[in-house]
């Protein structure tokens, strides 16, 4: 069936709106921005400019994981790889890496929590006292066990914390603070505020079930009452291959619950819940089993498997002895699609600047490659990975299961969001003060005439919020830049302009075309990226991980 026909608008106007965006493709090689010594190597504003106008048009409907406007857009990057002479790197010589996935939601009609203490009982409101999800490896759990408090549940001796020391988890199910200790390094307190994080922990000590509670402080952020409109919403996970399982499938049920809720359980314990939110203020309260029994049931509705595909293309090196290492150069190719519930007439969320801007930074960047005359000594490995805004997962799969040696890929160089709404002067560069990719992005980010400035929002924990945190997962060096927020040679505030777009515009329909993006930022961010993967790509040694850095360590045994 032609794949055109399941999307909406008819055959003569889908095909002649994308036919329209090819030929502006096709003749975007004017409007150049940057160059460099090798007269071949250039990155143009226009070719960027055309390959977002395609990427975020209408027709391919936001992009969503699976859908037929995602397959359009890997079909668009596949051409252009075949284009450039890039090698295919996805399955059975193809440009693609298909990826099954699976989805789940809750099924709210058998979903059932109660708490009893002593002899009081009370079943629970779905969506008031309590919220759950559906999930893909463990669909179905029914367990009846007594409740332990542990603070925020992070286990740390490393760094002279531990909540869990001394306490019995085993049979028994985790209440646990959400997020962790405010001491923590931002990086380091997000990998120890992550769900998976705290749930292998728990899953070590025994434990079978887990409940978290908003702090004061996360209470004010996200709402527990905010939880309730997500209850219909599936969840997707990445088919494992196989038959291997998921170790925190032995958590048979979780669930968020209300600070009344909190309050009912913590009876009797001789502790109330109000004095333990106001300990994990100044630091982290100390956990204690409480005299509360919970039964929690959850049934997950699964979808059959489908597959959405990272699309994959590799510039072959020139040193005979370096070219099977790889320099991975990623961008995430999929969207949120469409939000029916969206204010206004445009439900469409065509994410423009999320992360079509991403994607047509990695495709100017590969041209500049095949353009070169000469090639770089590490091969760089293209990939626009699908289902980042489901949880990283397309990453995390080629992370798993590379279509090259997982020991030769050496770095990643992530794009993801480059807010090109004015001539940033500065960029930040999370993850490179991790490695020795520290020294080679400043020196790139210096040749390209901007600076580098530290995290200016730390709080959202972005360095574990984007796909580059899949590759420091299973080991790899990674770097990932975003604009800064200096002033820009005219006088404007980046700062601002980054700020407006992140409350007011993303993850909305209003992220498209017709924003103010500027073309000539996009050619420079390029260029800047170029920079890094090339000096990373030509180096006599791999990247290697600062000695003692925590992620190198914590993730060390899993090349």
């Amino acid at each position: 069936m032609n794949i055109f026909t399941k999307i909406g608008p008819s055959r003569a106007r889908l095909g002649g709106a994308i036919t329209a965006v090819f030929m502006l493709a096709a003749c975007a090689g004017h409007g150049l921005d940057h160059k460099v010594k090798d007269p071949a190597v250039q990155f143009s504003a226009a070719r960027i400019k055309a390959d977002i106008a395609f990427l975020a048009d209408d027709t391919l409907r936001g992009r969503d994981t699976g859908s037929v406007g995602h397959r359009i857009a890997a079909n668009y990057v596949a051409a252009e790889y075949a284009r450039l002479g890039l090698k295919p790197a996805g399955d059975n010589g193809s440009y693609f890496q298909e990826v099954p996935f699976k989805t789940a939601a809750l099924n709210q009609e058998t979903a059932l929590m109660t708490v009893r203490v002593g002899d009081t009982e009370k079943k629970l409101a779905l969506g008031d006292d309590y919220v759950m999800g559906g999930n893909v490896r463990t669909p179905n759990g029914d367990i009846t066990a007594p409740v332990v408090f542990v603070g925020y549940g992070v286990s740390a001796p490393d760094f002279g914390h531990d909540d869990l020391a001394g306490l019995d988890l085993k049979g028994k199910i985790v209440l646990a603070l959400a997020g962790a200790p405010q001491s923590f390094n931002t990086e380091i307190r997000a990998y120890y505020a992550s769900t998976r994080t705290k749930l292998m922990e728990y899953v070590r000590r025994g434990a079978v079930g887990y409940i978290s509670v908003n702090t004061i402080e996360r209470e004010k952020h996200r709402p527990f009452a905010r939880y309730k409109k997500y209850l219909g919403r599936k969840s997707y996970e990445w088919v494992m291959q196989n038959g291997q399982q998921d170790p925190t499938s032995l958590i048979k049920v979780s669930a968020a619950i209300s600070a009344d809720t909190a309050r009912m359980m913590f009876q009797g314990s001789g502790h109330s819940f109000d004095d333990v939110l106001a300990a994990a203020e100044d630091g982290s309260p100390k956990g204690f089993p409480l005299k509360a029994t919970v039964h929690m049931k959850r049934d997950s509705i699964v979808s059959d498997p489908f597959n959405s595909p990272n699309v994959l293309g590799v510039l072959e090196g020139s040193d005979p002895k370096l070219k099977d290492q790889y320099v991975v150069l990623s961008a995430h190719l999929d969207h949120i699609g469409v939000s029916p519930n969206a204010k206004g007439d445009d439900k469409i969320n065509n994410g423009a600047l999320d992360n079509a801007s991403g994607v047509a930074v990695m495709m100017e960047v590969a041209r500049a490659y095949a353009r070169a005359h000469k090639k770089p000594r590490r091969s760089i490995l293209f990939a626009a990975v699908t289902a980042e805004e489901k949880g990283l997962l397309g990453a995390e799969y080629f992370a798993h299961y590379p279509t090259v040696q997982k020991k030769d890929l050496v770095a990643d160089v992530n794009l993801d969001m480059p807010v090109l709404l004015y001539d940033f002067s500065d960029v930040v560069a999370f993850g490179a003060d991790r490695s020795s990719l520290g020294p080679i992005t400043a020196e790139a980010v210096k040749k390209a005439g901007v600076t580098l400035s530290p995290d200016p929002i730390p709080e959202e924990g972005i360095f574990t919020r984007s796909d580059h945190y899949r590759f420091v997962q299973q080991g790899i060096p990674s770097v990932f830049l975003i604009t800064g927020f200096g002033k820009t040679a005219e006088g404007e505030d980046g700062g601002a302009i980054f700020m407006n777009f992140l409350n007011h515009t993303y993850h909305s329909p209003a992220d498209q075309i017709t924003l103010p993006i500027n073309y000539q930022a996009g050619a420079k961010f390029a260029y800047v990226n170029w920079l890094i993967c090339s000096a990373i790509a030509n180096a006599d040694k791999r990247p290697s991980w600062n000695k003692g850095d925590f992620f190198g360590k914590t993730f060390a045994g899993s090349r």
